[in-house]
């Protein structure tokens, strides 16, 4: 794995999107209430309280799903990254969907502390939306993720739902 000093800024606007997507993924999972609150953990990222999954396989999942996309993000390919929530028999109950507007293209000006600005500003927002959000049932749900690359139909991240 290449050093962060001796990344491309795009190689680095890309590495902090993933790590976004893993962590606000993770709030998003928590917020709906599927899995048992003791599956997860409060942490500090990027000076906002959120929860982070500490349940082996749910950070594991998480984890993979979202560095798998590294390379197509660094190659500005994804468009959005879903979050799906289904019930029991594959209908699904609800849908969170990040959508990916940074120009990664060479010369690209995004600055990297305007982007965490950015970032940061949607997890505060996301960590008190709390109170706003309808839970889902626990231990009935499944939880996918999907991206959607440019000019082509949404595609599962992963081949596995994960239910605990």
């Amino acid at each position: 794995m290449e050093r962060r000093e001796n990344q491309t800024p795009q190689g680095q606007i890309a590495r902090v999107l993933v790590e976004f997507l893993e962590v606000a993924i993770a709030s998003v999972v928590f917020l709906k209430g599927v899995y048992p609150s003791g599956a997860f953990e409060r942490r500090r990222y990027m000076n906002v309280v959120v929860q982070r999954a500490c349940h082996p396989q749910l950070r594991y999942y998480i984890h993979a799903t979202i560095s798998g996309l590294l390379p197509f993000i660094q190659k500005g390919m994804v468009e959005r990254v879903a979050v799906i929530f289904f019930n029991a028999n594959d209908v699904p109950l609800e849908k969170f969907v990040f959508m990916l507007g940074v120009n990664l293209s060479y010369g690209s000006t995004v600055e990297e502390v305007d982007l965490q600005f950015s970032l940061r500003s949607f997890l505060s927002k996301l960590s008190i939306s709390e109170s706003l959000t309808k839970k889902l049932p626990p231990g009935k749900c499944k939880v996918r993720a999907r991206k959607r690359t440019c000019g082509s139909h949404p595609t599962q991240s992963s081949g596995n739902s994960l239910h605990l």
